[in-house]
């Protein structure tokens, strides 16, 4: 087995092993024993496994894997061995990750043959809030995997906002401002999740009320390093001006035309104008009656 010193490498695990707050997810199976399996509480068990026999989590809520961070753990690896089992179920005759995936594909990387593992016994449905759980304890997920963690948990487990808040340990303002993000356009989610923009920029982002003014201002963010407090304002300003130009006083002469067409069509007209003198009429009708009485009108 690899070095048992206890280097940080996270102390979710730690709880899990002890039963904790998900022990109620562990069966009450009796735990198999050899030279490289160990009996512990709750029906699970410590055992070694080789870490290119160990399938991944199919509800894994991590989505990125940083190379040059994975080649760092098993730098480490390398050197002090695994200090923390990862956890799995059995399904079948082979082993099925439930967390831990970083340290499994840099124990790989670092050529081990074998490493430590915590097996429990795990319904289909506790496998995502395992994953998420402890890869929350470890702070392991970027913002868009969080945010898509919760949102996962409120569809498979029906649960509110309130609920998730309170299962993941998290408040539930923390909760909310996280699934907002889910609003984002999917490229800017991508620049978060990827590190070009932080939170704070994607909070500020969502200030903008269109797509498109979100897209533009995450490329200016980028091209030129905006603040988190330069959006801000610039969210702001955009706010003002939107609302002084819907306070704008309208052409009497627009609003004498509309009068005029109002009346002779019997139904409700908008024209808007545009600076460059263009524009474009609106007729409103109620039904495919009242349609076919505007196009005879129109017609004559």
């Amino acid at each position: 087995m690899a070095s048992t010193k206890r280097k940080g490498l996270g102390k979710g695990l730690g709880a899990l092993i002890g039963g904790g707050a998900l022990s109620n997810v562990a069966a009450s199976a009796k735990a198999p024993t050899s030279p490289t399996m160990a009996a512990l509480t709750d029906g699970a068990y410590l055992v070694e496994i080789d870490p290119s026999d160990i399938k991944p989590n199919p509800k894994q809520p991590r989505r990125l894997f940083n190379e040059e961070a994975l080649e760092e753990l098993a730098e480490s690896i390398r050197k002090d061995g695994v200090q923390e089992p990862v956890l799995v179920r059995k399904v079948g005759d082979h082993y099925e990750l439930i967390s831990g995936e970083r340290r499994v594909r840099a124990s790989i990387m670092a050529n081990l043959a074998l490493i430590p593992a915590v097996c429990r016994e795990v319904s289909d449905r506790d496998m995502l809030k395992l994953g998420l759980i402890e890869n929350i304890q470890r702070e392991d997920l970027n913002a868009i995997e969080m945010a898509q963690g919760y949102q996962d948990l409120m569809d498979e487990f029906g649960w509110t906002q309130e609920e998730v808040s309170r299962e993941v340990g998290k408040k539930r303002a923390t909760v909310t401002n996280m699934l907002r993000l889910l609003n984002l356009p999917e490229v800017v989610q991508e620049q978060v999740a990827d590190g070009s923009l932080s939170m704070g920029h994607a909070r500020a982002i969502l200030a903008f009320p269109t797509v498109s003014a979100q897209l533009s201002i995450a490329r200016k963010i980028i091209a030129q390093g905006l603040s988190v407090r330069q959006v801000e304002k610039l969210a702001n300003e955009s706010k003002a001006k939107k609302a002084a130009d819907s306070k704008a006083p309208r052409d009497p002469n627009i609003t004498q035309l509309e009068d005029e067409l109002r009346r002779s069509l019997g139904t409700r007209v908008h024209l808007k104008n545009q600076k460059d003198g263009k524009g474009k009429i609106e007729i409103e009708y109620y039904n495919l009656d009242d349609l076919e009485r505007l196009l005879d009108i129109l017609r004559a």
